[in-house]
Parts: structure tokens; C-alpha cells; sequence
């Protein structure tokens, strides 16, 4: 493009036949982008390849669909963590400690709750301190723990004796 400098360039579809090029206008700093059809004989594809090789056109595609998938994960991330979905456990503005009370002192339903505390037990087991102790009866105690309270009292009692 006359009167502009070339910024970047990428594909913007699956086939590579379509390319969207980036242009920052000399006089005013405004950028353009132009959409170009990836095709031999066409001019502005021909004008393209020489600021631009094949191979780094690729390259930058790729770090484009990288960085808006990024994006993409960082939004819904938040949008998670702002509706209560997903807990910050480094943050002290969350939610985490009512589910965590919540998930201890509520009645525990044997049936409805086997599989959460299955989870609870399996991540307990994974704990450093755990691992480590060698008390088989106390580790046999948290294996056969009924609710996760008692689990946490046992996994409390395994650490204070580590």
C-alpha cells in the first residue's frame, strides 16, 4: 500500500486462502487493514510477499490464534470467577472459604456426597505430610473417614504428627 508502512500480516481462515495485512498510514499513524485473497498473479498478494515471507506468515497466524485463544481463556476465566463458578484460593476477595465451610459443616448425605468425598480423600492422600507419615492406622483411619469432616480431622492429626 502507497503511503503506508506494513505492521503485520495473517490468515484469518482454516483453508490459508484469505489474509488480513496491517498498515499504519505514514502521514496520520492510522492503521488499515486490508484483506487479501492468498492467490498467485493477485497484485496485492504479490506486494504482500515482499515485506512478508510464507514461512513467517504462517509464524504469525500461529502466534495470532495462540494469543486470542489466551485471550479467549483469560475472559471466561474471569467472567468464572466473577459469577463464583471457579475460587482464586490466592485471593482474599473470594468466595473460596464459605464453599470450603459450607462443603465441612453441612449435613452429609452419605449417597449424594460418596463421590466428593472419594475426591476430598484422594487429594488428601497427595498431600506431602500424608504421603510421608508412616502411621499405616492413621492413614487406614483416613481411608475408612465417613464424612469430610472426619477426614479432615484425621488429615489434622497426620499433620501435627509429621
Amino acid at each position: 500500500m502507497q503511503g503506508h508502512k506494513f505492521l503485520n500480516a495473517y490468515f484469518t481462515d482454516e483453508e490459508r486462502t484469505i489474509v488480513e495485512s496491517l498498515w499504519e498510514e505514514e502521514s496520520t499513524g492510522t492503521v488499515r487493514a486490508e484483506i487479501i485473497e492468498a492467490k498467485d498473479g493477485d497484485a496485492a498478494w504479490e506486494d504482500l510477499l515482499t515485506h512478508m515471507d510464507i514461512d513467517t506468515l504462517h509464524e504469525m497466524t500461529f502466534k495470532r490464534i495462540r494469543a486470542l485463544d489466551n485471550e479467549y481463556k483469560d475472559q471466561v476465566m474471569a467472567i468464572a470467577k466473577d459469577r463464583g463458578m471457579v475460587y482464586d484460593i490466592d485471593s482474599i476477595n473470594t468466595d473460596i472459604y464459605k464453599a470450603i465451610v459450607s462443603s465441612l459443616f453441612k449435613p452429609f448425605d452419605p449417597e449424594e456426597d460418596k463421590e466428593k468425598l472419594f475426591m476430598y480423600k484422594l487429594q488428601l492422600f497427595e498431600e506431602d505430610h500424608i504421603k510421608k507419615n508412616t502411621s499405616k492406622s492413621q492413614k487406614s483411619k483416613l481411608r475408612k473417614a465417613k464424612t469430610l469432616l472426619e477426614a479432615t480431622q484425621i488429615a489434622i492429626e497426620l499433620y501435627e504428627n509429621t
